[in-house]
């Protein structure tokens, strides 16, 4: 096949920039609504059944609301057609454990929306880390946090630091083996509209993520009209320090290490902050990147790069015992939540 028939299931913020990213790509799209008022002001054909839908395509791209996933992605591999599973593939670990079996029963491909893990700064930062760049790593904290609106379908967990659950075990190399979490409701809607999770690692790092939508942002959001953010990495080794902030576009780096000096200090001797050139990306061109991976793999049968069992089972076994840690007050070790 030239390009697989893709059918986007999920009309709303984030899928009319699938819709976008295809049109970047020349790809051609039908989108499934079940009423078709929505899916028609895509400007894609549409189809008011699912499984005609998806009798007409090879794969189908999933971005409806979180609850709904299990479902429809069910319902896409069980058609036998590969997948592309927006994040949170699921609500736990279990479930996207349970969707990856499927996948490979049915022999379809399956890859989440892991939009960190296509970004030309994440891919940057890890790639430094991987050669040597750092030295030895022994901090990462991330920010996905601002003042945004509280989505009905997910709290913070699922819908912000899910990203960074992933991305900082991705660019390390190496997953946690200690979770200790703190979580709040202070919207008193239920749902955790504030959290921040420590991993600790067996190398000797130590990580942070911090994430809401009740704190203060300071860019302007990409995605959502309104909305104020921050979505930010630090990086910090015995060699070089950096700051990759994914809404201003910029990527500070400082090389240097700290020596022993008199009376037992140690003082840094780093170079001043440099800029590091990669090129901006925004949400559509980001998101063309994953669609062009995933089609990649379609028509090679390839592993993709976010598959469901490093993209989906992986973190959502963090944020299993994030949910854990922070109910029972205690550190989750990681033969608790591998």
């Amino acid at each position: 096949m030239n390009h697989p028939r893709l059918l986007l299931i999920g009309c709303g913020a984030f899928g009319r920039v699938h819709v976008a990213a295809l049109r970047r790509l020349g790809v051609a799209a039908m989108a499934f609504d079940a009423d078709g008022a929505v899916a028609a002001a895509t400007g894609l054909p549409v189809v008011q059944d699912i499984e005609a839908g998806l009798a007409a395509c090879d794969a189908a791209i999933v971005a409806t609301p979180v609850p709904t996933h299990v479902p429809v992605a069910t319902t896409v591999l069980l058609a036998g057609r590969d997948l592309f599973l927006e994040k949170p593939a699921t609500e736990t670990a279990a479930e996207s454990e349970a969707l990856a079996d499927l996948a490979e029963q049915m022999g379809c491909i399956a890859q989440v929306g892991l939009y960190f893990r296509f970004h030309p700064k994440a891919v940057a930062l890890r790639r430094m880390v991987a050669d040597g760049a750092f030295g030895r790593l022994h901090y990462l904290a991330a920010r996905f946090s601002g003042l945004k609106r509280a989505r009905g379908d997910s709290g913070a967990l699922l819908n912000d630091a899910v990203h960074f659950a992933d991305l900082l075990p991705w660019i390390a190399g190496e997953a946690p083996a200690r979770i200790f979490a703190t979580m709040a409701d202070p919207l008193g809607r239920g749902r955790e509209d504030l959290a921040v999770i420590q991993m600790m690692f067996a190398s000797g790092l130590t990580a942070m993520i911090e994430a809401g939508c009740v704190l203060p942002g300071r860019w302007p959001d990409a995605v959502v009209p309104g909305a104020e953010t921050r979505k930010e990495v630090v990086a910090a080794g015995s060699d070089a320090l950096a700051e990759v902030d994914f809404a201003a576009e910029s990527f500070a780096l400082r090389r240097g290490s700290h020596a022993p000096a008199a009376h037992g200090a140690w003082l840094p001797q780093h170079a001043p902050r440099e800029a590091v050139a990669i090129p901006a990306a925004d949400p559509v061109e980001v998101v063309a990147a994953e669609l062009t991976a995933f089609i990649e793999a379609v028509r090679t049968r390839g592993e993709p790069e976010a598959g469901l069992r490093s993209g989906a089972v992986a973190p959502g076994r963090i944020l299993d015992a994030a949910r854990r840690s922070a109910t029972e007050m205690r550190v989750v070790a990681q033969e608790e939540f591998a």
